[in-house]
């Protein structure tokens, strides 16, 4: 067969693609009457589809906690959201806490089952999303009576959580749609009109504006964006408090250092972001960008995630972030990336779920850690070292990390899928981006004719960095594709069916290729990597190659931990204590720190089972020497705890005579690990 010829059997496949995805409601015609402002448009869950290693990530997720957490810890045992309204563990002024975590998980889990087509795992999750759709109280108000009346506590906040599920299972184009889009959307606005809450105030209600514009954009009711307007009117005269999210315009604008907890900033600075897509109002966006640079100016860890412990803090070895922080932070820069169409977004998505994603979960997906950190040599139930939290239990591996405070064991379920969702999005001139890079397939409508096409993503990024196009499409169409070009990649490449092209990227980070593309055209994006280090404080120096940070692994002693109504025997929790060394100082040359580091990556073993994060493809070799007196620092009351160490002061450090050569991999296929290391003389 010619390259540009279609077999009987793919011409049909088309036909019958080109049908579903004009009857779908993700098409790119639809999500341009939703979001008119937006530089990049979503597609619908379900349009995309994992492939190779994401695949099976997502799966081992689905098969392990993904589909295993309500039937292993509380609160996601409880029927919360689908008839239980109360629990006397429940202390007064809390009564969302339960609500929120099964809410995350709900969540997770339905868009999990969206971009694998599990069948099983969506009528497992549609069971608690059907029971809220159908339970509406006579008013329209969704969701449990016990904080129907609003009464002082994060009342509406726990539905800003819940009903993200609703939005995903109403704009589905997946085969496993329950629903239609229009009676869910009717259905939440019928509870937004009718709500007596404040959605200005107390603290996390005024998130529900991500919900509220959703169903504005579907059903086209003006009250809906006058809600919204309306209510972050109203929260602005009381941003600047920390609970709020110490968002006064004087603090956002002169770019402070930020007091205030990591979710409630992550979910609150996407509203503005949010509002400017459905408005175009430039202010909006203005100050949502605003507050992002303050993250990004004074609390950035070398992971990808902010110092947020709860509340966001400095950037030493041993400061850490929640895993809910991980899900928030890369669902907020999502909204961004929508809103201002510049790739940097997307390059900050990426480092986060590369890096600090598979860092904080167990391989096997069947535990998580509630805070993790760049240093960890230990993580048992007693060694926090965060000082807010000092000796707790929540670096420990487990399937509910927080366990009463249970946030993290759900939310870290949508990171991944949330991930997949976005990999592709709509330019606003009719086109696709590849704005997140991984195996991959999508499936959308182009070009000023709304043609159906189908795009196969075949690589090994981020463990490679070529990354391989192939359309399929039923006859020749003519729109603009946009690929990334991250900006640690000084010198990217691309062959369009095997020619050289020299186009370059736009000042927003895209590289774009206007041509009418036909059946079977390919395309190859390389992006070649390079090693490079970082400095942080206390003298402390991290390396990354391309997009992913390189740690020491440290073998770990693993046991196992049942406790009764948060772990099962199948599903205990871990404490890990270190089995190898790690007290090492990276000997590098001061006048080129990076000669002399080795990368390397093997060949793919089409035959290995493992992931890239159980059994990395991709090593550094650097030398180093060991520091002898830095050592595990103990509890003098307590001797039997013991903590991760700050960095050592090299004036006073005994060092090996002998130089060492360390083999250092992807941060994201670590437990135990040194990220930041002292450097010692060659």
């Amino acid at each position: 067969m010619e390259p540009n010829e279609l077999s009987r059997r793919e011409f049909l496949r088309l036909a019958i693609i080109s049908s579903a995805m004009l009857m779908g409601t993700g098409s790119i015609l639809e999500g341009e009457q939703q979001t008119p402002h937006a530089q990049l448009r979503e597609l619908a869950p379900g349009a995309v589809r994992p492939d190779g290693w994401l695949r099976g990530m997502l799966e081992k997720q689905a098969v392990q906690l993904g589909s295993k957490l309500p039937q292993v810890s509380w609160p996601f045992t409880g029927a919360y959201w689908a008839g239980e309204e109360k629990d006397e563990s429940i202390k007064p002024g809390q009564s969302w806490f339960p609500w929120e975590q099964r809410g995350y998980w709900v969540d997770g889990a339905a868009r999990l089952a969206l971009v694998l087509e599990d069948e099983a795992l969506m009528e497992q999750v549609w069971t608690t999303i059907n029971y809220t759709l159908t339970h509406p109280d006579t008013d329209g108000y969704l969701g449990p009576q016990l904080f129907k009346d609003p009464k002082g506590d994060n009342h509406r906040w726990p539905q800003a959580v819940f009903f993200r599920s609703l939005t995903a299972c109403a704009d589905t184009s997946s085969p496993l749609k329950r629903a239609s889009g229009k009676d869910i959307a009717n259905a939440m606005r019928k509870h937004y009109l009718n709500d007596q809450a404040s959605y200005g105030t107390p603290e996390r209600n005024i998130t529900n504006i991500e919900s509220i514009l959703w169903c504005y954009a579907r059903t086209g009711d003006p009250r809906l964006l006058a809600l919204a307007e309306n209510s972050w009117a109203a929260f602005m005269k009381v941003a600047g408090d920390e609970l709020h999210g110490d968002l006064s315009p004087l603090r956002v604008y002169a770019a402070t250092p930020i007091d205030a907890h990591g979710v409630t900033y992550a979910e609150t600075i996407k509203l503005p972001a949010v509002l400017c897509l459905y408005t175009g109002k430039e202010e909006y966006l203005k100050f949502a960008e605003a507050a992002e640079r303050r993250i990004f100016d004074h609390h950035m860890l070398i992971d990808g995630i902010p110092s947020t412990s709860e509340f966001y803090a400095t950037v030493t070895s041993l400061d850490m972030h929640e895993t809910c922080d991980i899900a928030d932070h890369t669902w907020s820069w999502g909204y961004q990336l929508m809103a201002t169409g510049d790739a940097v977004w997307a390059d900050r998505i990426e480092r986060a779920c590369f890096n600090a994603a598979p860092g904080a979960i167990k391989k096997d997906w069947k535990a998580l850690q509630y805070m993790s950190c760049p240093n960890q040599f230990l993580a048992t139930l007693n060694s926090d070292h965060h000082l807010k939290g000092l000796g707790g239990f929540k670096m420990a591996y487990q399937p509910n990390p927080g366990k009463r405070v249970a946030c993290c064991g759900g939310n870290v379920h949508r990171i991944f899928p949330n991930y997949t969702t976005r990999m592709w999005m709509q330019t606003a001139d009719g086109g696709l981006a590849a704005v997140l890079y991984g195996p991959s397939t999508v499936r959308a409508n182009v070009g000023a004719g709304n043609e159906p096409v189908e795009i196969e993503q075949t690589t090994s990024y981020p463990f490679d960095d070529k990354i391989h196009f192939t359309l399929r499409v039923s006859r020749a169409v003519n729109f603009p594709l946009s690929l990334r070009i991250p900006a640690w990649c000084q010198n990217p490449k691309l062959t369009v069916t095997g020619v050289p092209t020299s186009a370059q990227p736009t000042t927003k980070g895209f590289l774009v290729v206007r041509r009418t593309f036909n059946p079977g055209d390919t395309l190859t994006l390389t992006l070649p990597m390079q090693t490079a280090l970082t400095r942080w404080p206390q003298g402390g120096v991290g390396l990354e190659h391309g997009p992913l940070v390189y740690s020491l692994a440290i073998k770990a002693n693993w046991k196992a931990v049942v406790e009764e109504k948060y772990t099962t025997a199948d599903f205990p929790s871990w404490e890990a204590t270190p089995m190898s060394d790690w007290n090492y100082g990276l000997a590098l040359d001061p006048t080129q720190p990076t000669r002399g580091i080795d990368f390397k990556r093997r060949p793919d073993d089409a035959s290995e089972n493992l992931g890239p994060w159980e059994n990395p493809p991709t090593t550094l070799t650097v030398r180093a020497r060991r520091i002898e007196n830095w050592q595990l620092q103990i509890n003098p009351d307590n001797p039997a705890q013991k903590f991760t160490p700050p960095l050592p002061e090299l004036g006073v450090s005994k060092l090996s005579q002998e130089v060492e050569e360390l083999t250092l991999v992807p941060y994201g296929s670590t437990e135990l690990r040194v990220t930041i290391f002292p450097t010692v003389k060659t």
